[in-house]
């Protein structure tokens, strides 16, 4: 299948440097036609061209090689076609934000010009002195403004695109208000109203003496964690602001409170000061928020541990509990998990581990996306074939 290749970066600095070689080259070319052209002009020919791939490191010493060159070959009369090196060093350092370095340069060497073009018409203002200075002049500011230009076009695209984006963001938070709005009127109140007639019930049963039916018992547990998930889940809606693992610590003092034993070690700030992209951020929070619930509605133990870790080139997320070490029979949880660490071109392993029931997940630290879910191999978990959890 064709693709379109365009020449940007390095090899776009090497395609205009052989273009200004080749620029500079001619002139020598031709004054050796004429005559004779000593061996070093060819170097100082060469040298504009040989330092310009080097601007996006330093600009100012390109700027400074090209001109010291252009300015060395001055007796040699070569023309206007041997300051063209000097004119892109300059545009080029005037893009790169140096702008006083840039101004004084050209306005010294602007006076250079001039002054070379007056001796050398003994201090004569002649008309074939000033259309001499004047040409030369003119391109260097043209070559000024045209880098100032550019660099102010391209600092209106970033900050108009930045715009778009808080536009966009604004537009999604407006949305998520909307819909956790929605929620709380449907589901909050139809789920309050189940779990208020089931506990009334268990109270009169138990009232009258009576042993509580299983399944209303069930059903006013089940209400209990349906509000509580709904709660949290409203709660994310309406406030995304700030890093979602700086809410690990209330997340795991929350979960205390239900009888287990939680250790929290985090080696990043549990705070909004972490530099950490939105997606890892957010991925990271629900894995581990979707792992403390299945570890008190499943595990059979008492403590769990969650760590939360950087390395150089990924975020890693561990959530282990010291219940009994057996394989897990994938269930939404363990699905959604997968398919968000998936998404951003992670791994995932659940099931046995060294403390004990395991989930730990690897994502990538960079703001990396997986091109497609099918690119990467998915590991899923054996299902039935021994007892489990379903998460």
């Amino acid at each position: 299948m064709p693709s379109e290749t365009r020449l940007s970066g390095r090899r776009l600095d090497l395609v205009v440097a052989a273009l200004l070689l080749v620029d500079c080259l001619i002139p020598g070319f031709v004054r050796l036609a004429g005559g004779d052209f000593p061996w070093y002009g060819w170097v100082l020919l060469a040298i504009g061209p040989a330092a310009f791939p080097f601007w996006r490191r330093h600009p100012r010493t390109v700027m400074f090689v090209s001109v010291a060159a252009v300015g060395a070959t001055g007796h040699l009369a070569l023309g206007p076609l041997t300051w063209l090196p000097a004119f892109v060093a300059i545009a080029v350092t005037m893009y790169s934000g140096h702008r006083r370095t840039t101004i004084a340069t050209v306005i010294v060497l602007s006076s250079f010009v001039a002054w070379g073009n007056w001796q050398h018409a003994e201090f004569q203002i002649t008309g074939e002195m000033l259309q001499r200075s004047l040409l030369v002049i003119g391109w260097l500011h043209v070559a000024l403004i045209t880098g100032e230009s550019r660099r102010q076009r391209d600092a209106y695209m970033a900050e108009a695109e930045h715009t778009r984006e808080e536009a966009v963001k604004r537009k999604a938070a407006d949305e998520r208000v909307r819909i956790a709005r929605e929620l709380h009127d449907s589901l909050t109140h139809s789920i309050s109203v189940i779990r208020v007639q089931a506990g009334v019930a268990l109270h009169l049963a138990r009232k009258r003496g009576e042993a509580p039916p299983p399944a209303l018992v069930a059903v006013e547990e089940a209400a209990k964690d349906a509000t509580r998930e709904l709660r949290e889940t409203l709660t994310m809606l309406r406030d995304d602001d700030g890093h979602r693992l700086s809410r690990v610590k209330s997340l795991a003092d929350r979960y205390r409170d239900l009888g287990f034993a939680i250790e929290l070690e985090c080696a990043l700030p549990l705070d909004d000061t972490a530099d950490l992209d939105e997606e890892v951020d957010h991925a990271a929070y629900r894995i581990v928020q979707e792992a403390l619930t299945n570890a008190v509605r499943h595990s059979e133990g008492d403590r769990i541990r969650v760590r939360v870790r950087r390395r150089e080139d990924a975020i890693v997320v561990e959530v282990a509990d010291n219940g009994a070490a057996v394989r897990a029979v994938p269930g939404r949880g363990i699905t959604g998990m997968r398919e968000r660490v998936d998404a951003l071109g992670g791994t995932l392993h659940v099931g046995p581990g060294e403390y004990g029931f395991t989930v730990r997940a690897e994502l990538p630290a960079a703001d990396t996306t997986a091109d497609t879910a099918a690119d990467r191999e998915v590991r899923p978990q054996p299902a039935a074939a021994e007892p489990g959890r379903t998460q």
